[in-house]
């Protein structure tokens, strides 16, 4: 430095490009300015120094100028002043704002007032953070006047920002201001922010000259165990009790008492008053979010709160029903009479029997018995009716342990109406959830409801009153409770019905005739799904054993498939068949066809289709009846979709059994689920079938499309899938555009055609049947396909206009952060993507790219937009801020799959020189890259700079940045 400032070349060379251009020498240089500036002579060589500095980071210079003598700053103060003036765009926070603030210099005091006291936050807030540290000094030496002459709320933020984002100074500073200040409110607020700094000096300090009502408010925001200073702890628990004794509102009272602490002896006592209290908000959503909070911090407090407010009949606040099974229960005082009183609590959630004692529970059994017995005799009484279902759904609410004894209690009858009435009750026990899983059960009790259960099958099978649906529900119960022991009664359950519904059937013509309507109800009323349901329930190989005896039954046959494959589903841990996926599931043909090729071909996981298989084949005969043959089809479904050896000519045989075609749709599809190449002649006939039939009931037909779209969604899974555009364009003219309908299954079929096959094919029907689903619907199947051809199949179309128009088009924005999941798994993307938007013009597909480069762009993205951009004189914007941005920054997720992120400085080296040469481009690339250099400053400002970038884009240039920063 000191032979720099003497004339040495090659010292001022060094000095400039290997120190001060290098971000790791900041410490040692502010340190040697500081020492030199004050030694003889030594202000003229630092002088040099903060002048020769300038050009590469006016930031550095900033450091520099508060680390020296004040000599250095009276000799280079006009020259800093000057270059100010040209950076600085006035009422704006930018760079040489930041700059102003790092010297501490007073002489920029009336280009930063302004900034710093503004009304607006937006101005003010950063100015007060764009440096690392606020200094004070930088306002001016009357700072004290200027701030007392500002309004309460503005001196209130700028004191409070100063004592948080400033040093000592600061902190010293906005101490003594708030001391001065009358306002308790600016009080309170420095003092909190200095609480937060844990400067407990400072604290002190403010509190020892403090107005009374500043007590009260630090008080009310819970401070007292934070301060260390024993009087003023003390005075705050004072003020703290007096403002909790003014409060009046219960909402307002558990607000102040959860900002206490945990040690104070009166908050969680407090708390429970505040939620028992009347007046409570139970309609208004804080009431229950304040609840949730409360929960969060003192749930003992929150649960005594609740259970006085149910004991005093007051209404719970929202969220209150999930927090009620953590109180005890009772059968005693107003809680239990709530639950009870089934005539005057209708509105009452049916959560509130989660608290019901024994007792309580048995009481509500009581009731729910005689009501079911009077709805016998008066089925029309809608009043009682919903008494019933109230009833019912109360004791569903109750505690599994209470609820079985309760039954155990009631069991001890004979009457089938009566047990079918406590087996509904077993069945429908809990939620949609809990009934999901067997009841739990005491083993202490097991064996005595073992054998209240059989006394129950003994009783429904034998009593001449018992009806089928007494049966079923014995055969629910059983079920619910999962009791393995209990499958021969379950057995028993089954072939009772069956006796009953097959004479009942039989029996039916005669019943038409006579008019009898119950008998001719019973005869189509069938349980099968329910014992079906009871069975694989129990599970095992037992249940399995005794299912295989029922697949020949015409009635129940179908029924017993369906547990043998819940029962292997089960042992093979397969999920649950969702609600909400409808069957087929064409996205597993790939999988099943590659199955089907592999070799050698492995052994059945299971032989539970094995008894299946036996079935079909001894009903899949020409000569067998029509029932025989229909319900081979039926078992054939089934059994494809379980572990399996070959089954192929059986399976043939089945196809070419003599019924209609549209009896086999199922069977087509469980075919193709099976890895088989369907048949386009097969398929097509189905769409041909359906189309001439229509005609004869169009109207109903065009209501619909559960009938046809089976038969089309196969198309792509035979041996011609591009069949699937052309039975698309036949049933879409039936239609006609009055009757418009969104075939999304077809769609879905299409995108799961594995390999280029799937994309052509995707393509062609993109391009000719576009309106068969939404624009959302047909980007999720295509991208869905996971594959680098596939996503840029989807951007192809979308630069042709297939997707992208209309009411309903998926937005430019949307669609970029799609295309971004994609990023990592196919690194070729980027280039691609690049490519085509070299070649775009104007229009939603360049705006779509450009959001796509935001979030993953690099620098051939950024010198490509700027390219782009200064070819159609286009200004920097926000797009052009998130390419800048992605690459400026990195980001790494907080955790797997977490859309939290930590944010690092990337390394922009490149970048940043790559753009500083186009500083000396045309005017518009210029202009940009300026515009992108100064981005990239601001962000290295905020996040840093990343080690082993250099300060200046390119410090061997000679030319200065930025360019203000150069001689006048």
């Amino acid at each position: 430095m000191r032979a720099s400032a003497k004339g040495d070349t090659s010292a001022r060379v060094r000095l400039r490009t290997a120190i001060f251009d290098q971000p790791a020498w900041e410490e040692s240089i502010v340190f040697a300015v500081e020492r030199v500036s004050r030694e003889d002579g030594g202000a003229a060589v630092v002088a040099h120094a903060v002048r020769l500095a300038l050009p590469i980071d006016p930031m550095l210079v900033a450091e520099m100028i508060y680390r020296s003598s004040l000599a250095v700053w009276e000799i280079t103060k006009a020259d800093f002043v000057a270059f100010v003036d040209r950076w600085h765009r006035s009422g704006t926070v930018d760079r040489a704002v930041r700059f102003m603030i790092i010297t501490g210099r007073p002489e920029f005091a009336s280009r930063v007032w302004p900034l710093a006291s503004s009304t607006n936050s937006q101005i003010q807030l950063p100015t007060l953070r764009t440096a690392p540290r606020f200094r004070p000094s930088v306002l001016g030496p009357d700072i004290p006047s200027k701030i007392a002459s500002l309004e309460q709320a503005t001196r209130e933020h700028l004191l409070a920002l100063i004592a948080s984002e400033s040093g000592i100074d600061g902190m010293d500073l906005a101490t003594e201001l708030a001391i001065a200040d009358p306002s308790p409110k600016v009080q309170a607020e420095v003092a909190q922010y200095l609480q937060f700094r844990r400067a407990d000096r400072h604290v002190a300090r403010l509190l020892a000259e403090a107005h009374d009502e500043t007590w009260a408010l630090i008080a009310r925001r819970g401070y007292a165990e934070e301060i260390r200073d024993p009087i003023a702890v003390e005075r705050l628990r004072v003020e703290r009790d007096k403002a909790l004794a003014a409060v009046t509102n219960p909402l307002e009272r558990l607000s102040l008492l959860l900002e206490q602490s945990p040690d104070y002896a009166e908050r969680d006592a407090g708390i429970t008053a505040a939620i028992s209290d009347a007046a409570f908000p139970v309609r208004d959503q804080r009431g229950g979010s304040s609840l949730y909070h409360a929960q969060k911090r003192a749930p003992a407090a929150v649960l005594r709160g609740l259970r006085q407010r149910l004991e005093a009949g007051l209404d719970l606040p929202y969220h209150a029903e999930e927090f009620l099974n953590q109180l005890e229960v009772t059968d005693e005082g107003p809680i239990a009479a709530a639950i009870l009183d089934i005539s005057s609590n209708k509105s009452k959630p049916n959560a509130l029997s989660v608290m019901a004692g024994p007792k309580t529970v048995g009481a509500l059994v009581d009731k729910y018995l005689t009501c079911a017995k009077a709805l016998k005799t008066d089925r029309n009484n809608t009043a009682l009716g919903d008494e019933y279902y109230h009833i019912r759904d109360r004791i569903a609410a109750t505690r599994a342990p209470y609820f079985v004894a309760a039954v155990i209690a009631h069991a001890g009858t004979e009457d089938p109406d009566q047990i079918s009435s406590l087996a509904s009750l077993i069945f429908l026990h809990g939620d949609d959830n809990a009934r999901k899983s067997h009841l739990p059960v005491d083993p202490a009790v097991r064996r005595q409801l073992i054998g209240i259960l059989r006394g129950w099958v003994e009783t429904v099978i034998s009593s001449s009153n018992s009806k089928r649906y007494d049966l079923s529900e014995v055969s629910n119960a059983i079920g619910r409770f999962g009791f393995r022991e209990l499958l021969p009664d379950l057995k028993r359950l089954l072939d009772e019905d069956l006796t009953r519904l097959k004479k009942a059937i039989a029996g039916n013509a005669k019943a038409g005739r006579r008019g009898d309507i119950e008998a001719s109800s019973d005869a189509r009323m069938r349980y099968g799904n329910q014992y079906g349901r009871a069975f694989s329930r129990l599970g095992g190989d037992e249940a399995a054993a005794v299912m295989a005896g029922y697949l020949e039954d015409r009635v129940f046959g179908f029924d017993a498939s369906l547990v043998l494959k819940a029962i292997s589903d089960k042992q093979l841990n397969l999920p649950e068949l969702s609600f909400h996926r409808r069957w087929p599931w064409l996205d597993e043909v790939a999988a099943a066809r590659a199955a089907r090729a592999a070799s050698p071909k492995p052994e059945p996981a299971n032989a539970f289709a094995t008894p299946i298989f036996a079935a079909i084949d001894r009903l899949a005969k020409p000569k067998t009846d029509k029932g025989s043959q229909l319900l081979a089809i039926q078992l054939a479904r089934v059994a494809l979709a379980m572990p399996h050896s070959d089954q192929d000519a059986l399976i043939a045989r089945v196809m070419a059994l003599p019924q209609p075609l549209k009896s086999k749709q199922e069977l087509v599809a469980a075919i193709a689920l099976d890895g088989q190449v369907l048949d386009v002649a097969v398929v097509m006939q189905g769409v041909d079938g359906w189309l001439e039939e229509a005609p004869n009931d169009a109207w109903q037909k065009r209501q619909q499309t559960w009938e046809i779209e089976p038969w089309l969604e196969l198309l792509p899974f035979t041996n011609r899938p591009d069949s699937v555009i052309e039975g698309l364009t036949k049933v879409k003219a039936f239609y006609g555009t009055r009757w418009v309908k969104r075939w999304e299954r077809v769609l879905s079929s299409v995108a799961a055609i594995p390999g280029s096959e799937g994309e052509t094919l995707l393509a062609a029907l993109a391009r000719s049947h576009r309106d068969i689903a939404g624009d959302f619907e047909w980007m999720r199947a295509i991208l869905g396909r996971d594959s680098l051809v596939a996503v840029l199949l989807y951007v192809e179309l979308y630069i042709e206009g297939v997707f992208g128009r209309g009411h309903h088009a998926v937005d430019p924005w949307h669609v970029s952060r799609e295309l971004v999941e994609y990023v990592q798994k196919f690194p070729q993307l980027k280039a691609e993507l690049k490519r085509r938007y070299e070649a775009t013009a104007e229009g939603r597909t360049r705006r779509m790219l450009e959001h796509f480069i935001g979030e993953v762009g690099d620098d051939e993205n950024l010198i490509a937009m700027i390219n782009k951009y200064a070819a159609n004189e286009q200004t920097y914007d926000g797009r052009m801020a998130e390419v800048v941005r992605a690459v400026a920054l990195s980001r790494e997720p907080v955790k797997d799959g977490s859309n939290s992120f930590y944010i690092y400085p990337a390394s922009v080296a490149h970048i940043r020189k790559l753009l500083f040469d186009l500083l000396r481009g045309t005017p518009w690339k210029a202009t940009l890259a300026e515009r992108c250099l100064t981005a990239i400053d601001e962000l290295r400002d905020e996040y840093g700079i990343v080690a082993n970038d250099t300060r200046h884009p390119d410090v061997l240039s000679e030319i200065p940045w930025p360019a203000e920063a150069g001689p006048p």
